[in-house]
This record gives structure tokens, sequence and C-alpha cells, in this order.
């Protein structure tokens, strides 16, 4: 069983990373408000819905699932924002360049790096893990309620 909370959190966290890099490739590809919000907000159903159906099937329950789904968009969200340090110190950005490990000598770098992390940590984050929370507890419950009340009315089972 912790085997496989411990997997979701694994899956969080590099769903985390690879929202980071979708939600750039999606902007700079679609140009409609209403195409983009579908196709940025509909990629989080994806790591979730095979954790949440599974964790319907072996619990029988709805409320594991729910915990399930909270639990890997939690996890996604201070992925994702942990990522973002992590990025421009490391790999570099062209158009946020000042964060580069190479400039760490630089009067204002450390105070500019503390900024910027601490309104990561204190405004972004918390934001989305609001949402991530919410919207768990809300997708979790639909899909897994959803799930047991086919399989109890059509005998619907899946592997």
């Amino acid at each position: 069983m912790k085997k496989r909370w411990l997997i979701y959190v694994l899956i969080g966290m590099l769903f985390g990373v690879f929202d980071f890099y979708y939600q750039e490739f999606t902007q700079g590809i679609i140009t409609s408000t209403i195409v983009w919000f579908v196709v940025a907000w509909s990629v989080w159903l994806v790591p979730v819905i095979p954790i949440v159906l599974y964790e319907a099937k072996i619990s029988e329950s709805v409320v594991k699932p729910v915990f399930a789904n909270i639990l890997v968009w939690s996890v996604s969200v201070i992925s994702y924002y942990m990522y973002i340090p992590i990025k421009l110190v490391f790999i570099g950005q062209s158009t946020m360049f000042d964060f580069y490990i190479s400039n760490y000598k630089s009067q204002f770098y450390w105070s500019n790096l503390k900024s910027l992390i601490w309104g990561l940590i204190s405004e972004d984050a918390p934001e989305w893990l609001v949402v991530a929370i919410f919207g768990g507890l809300i997708v979790g419950f639909g899909i897994s309620f959803s799930y047991l009340r086919l399989r109890k009315l059509y005998n619907i089972k899946i592997r």
C-alpha cells in the first residue's frame, strides 16, 4: 500500500515539471484563449484518471481516490513552483538570465533570488494549492463515485 502512494508522489513530481514545459509549449502555438484553456487544463486529468480509477478499484471507497487525487495535484503544484528557481538558476532562461548561477557574484543576485523564491512560495503556490485541493476533491470524487456506481449497476470492472 505504501509503495503505491510513493508512486503517486513521484508521478506528481514528474507531472509538475512536465506541466511547466507543457504550459510554455501550448502558449506558443495556441492562439485562441478558449482552446488554450481547455488544452492547458485537460492535461491535469491525464495523471489522475488512472490513479483515481485504480485507487477506487483497490479500496472500493470514494475517500482514498479523492486523497490520491489531492496528493498528486498538490505535489504537482509544489513540484512546478520548485522547478522554476531550479530552471532559472541551473538551466537558465534567456529572458531572465540575471538568475543564472554564473551571475552569483552580482551585487543583487542573492536578494533577487530570495525575492523570487519567496514570491513563489508566499503568493503563487498557495493559490494553486487551494485549487489542487478543492479541484482534487471534486474531480476525485466525481471519477471514483462514477466508477463505483457504474461498476455496481453494470458489473463493469477495470483490470
